[in-house]
């Protein structure tokens, strides 16, 4: 009988090419799910929190909950619309409904055009503290207005339906005006030709139009003068209110598609790319070796050259131009955050000039600052237009108090 030896095995390497296939597809499978995270961050945001200003749902001092409850207790509902895909799925609105819409800043061109198309037949629209452009999406011959006034108070003045000659409500810096005389329209609670409220007649494109401030329809504000009679008879005149917040979400690439010669997928590509080259550089990268301490030829601490650059400032006398470049960065700063018009680079050039004519812009900034972090008008005044400081001393006090400003606007710690 004769017997075949087996033949011996081969000896199984560890780095074989099933394991490194294995680990291929770990990788893979690693920046696919990386990718569709970072998609979703990007494209799928959800609209303004309940915290944001005027906001129906926000309970603080600047929201509108307020407002919203009682309409709601005198049997007008409220319906929070939140973004596109929200409004358009409630039914059309009707004779019957009163559509709000406020964070105009988030509004886009083609957002707007839905928006208008959706309310064509409501029995009347509510602009809430609308910006310049939001004025200008939404097809309005009204403007953004501002005032000098120092009382707290204003008059109505006129006669619409809801308010009386003889209604008082709070009086605020930023108001709306008319741009186009022709357009019979109701302006109320005027002061400097700066209205807190517009009503504009209906026409046979759009229903009847409302352009209001928020300064009478926040929380802690809805009690004072006849704030709450005004709101609830200007809001409440139909059976149901319908209250679009936009979402900047709904303003994407497809808002700029026909201006721009960019592929939609370019974004998604680079983001691909990049981390594909990110789980690469994981995959093929190496090690660093230990770290060799060299000694520097000279060292300089830090509070050193902080001190030595302080001395230079105050041999040339320039506290008074560095307060004022730290007070127009902040100030830019701030205009950015709160959605208002801003022009640093002529602020910048206007430092040191003994003519230079008060930016009005300001005035809104000042005002917008003192509500978002709940300061008296007069102390932001005093930090953002007042007088600059003299002194090294007084400049650490201005610029602690400049950054706390910001701070309390932004919410931040």
């Amino acid at each position: 009988m004769t017997s075949t030896a087996s033949p011996t095995a081969a000896p199984t390497s560890t780095h074989s090419p099933a394991r490194r296939r294995t680990a291929l597809w770990v990788v893979i499978a690693l920046v696919v799910v990386a990718v569709l995270t970072g998609l979703i961050l990007v494209v799928g945001g959800g609209g303004p929190a309940p915290t944001e200003s005027l906001d129906p749902e926000n309970p603080g001092p600047t929201g509108t909950a307020a407002l919203a409850a009682v309409l709601d207790e005198h049997g007008v509902p409220v319906a929070v619309a939140r973004g596109q895909r929200d409004l358009l799925a409630d039914p059309r609105p009707g004779s019957g409904t009163t559509v709000v819409v406020g964070a105009t800043e988030d509004l886009g061109e083609k957002t707007a055009r839905t928006f208008l198309d959706r309310v064509r037949g409501a029995d009347r629209v509510i602009v809430v503290a609308p910006s310049w452009r939001g004025l200008e999406l939404l097809g309005l011959p009204v403007v953004t207005s501002f005032s000098s006034g120092v009382t707290d108070s204003v008059d109505a003045r006129c006669t619409t339906p809801g308010i009386a000659p003889a209604d008082v409500v709070l009086h605020d810096d930023l108001g709306y005006r008319i741009i186009d005389q022709n357009v019979r329209a109701t302006s109320c609670f005027t002061t400097d030709d700066s209205s807190a409220l517009i009503a504009l007649p209906a026409t046979s494109g759009r229903p009847e139009v409302v352009v209001v401030n928020g300064a009478m329809l926040q929380n802690d504000d809805i009690t004072r003068f006849d704030n709450a009679g005004v709101a609830l008879r200007t809001f409440g005149r139909s059976d149901r209110i319908l209250w679009y917040v936009p979402s900047i979400a709904d303003t994407g690439p497809a808002d700029d598609a026909g201006d721009s010669d960019i592929p939609r997928a370019a974004g998604p590509l680079i983001l691909l790319a990049f981390f594909g080259l990110l789980a690469l550089m994981f995959w093929r990268g190496r090690r660093f070796g230990p770290l060799v301490t060299e000694p520097l030829p000279v060292v300089v601490k830090a509070i050193e050259t902080t001190q030595a650059r302080g001395r230079m400032y105050h041999k040339a006398r320039a506290d008074s131009r560095s307060a004022g470049q730290l007070r127009v960065h902040t100030t830019d700063r701030l205009a950015r955050h709160l959605g208002l018009p801003y022009d640093a680079a002529a602020a910048t050039a206007a430092l040191g000039t003994d003519h230079a004519a008060p930016d009005p812009r300001v005035s809104a900034i000042i005002a917008a600052a003192a509500r978002a972090s709940g300061r008296d008008p007069r102390q932001v005044h005093q930090l953002l237009a007042g007088a600059l400081p003299q002194t090294p001393d007084d400049l650490l006090l201005f610029v602690t108090d400049l950054t706390a400003l910001e701070k309390e606007v932004r919410r931040t710690p």
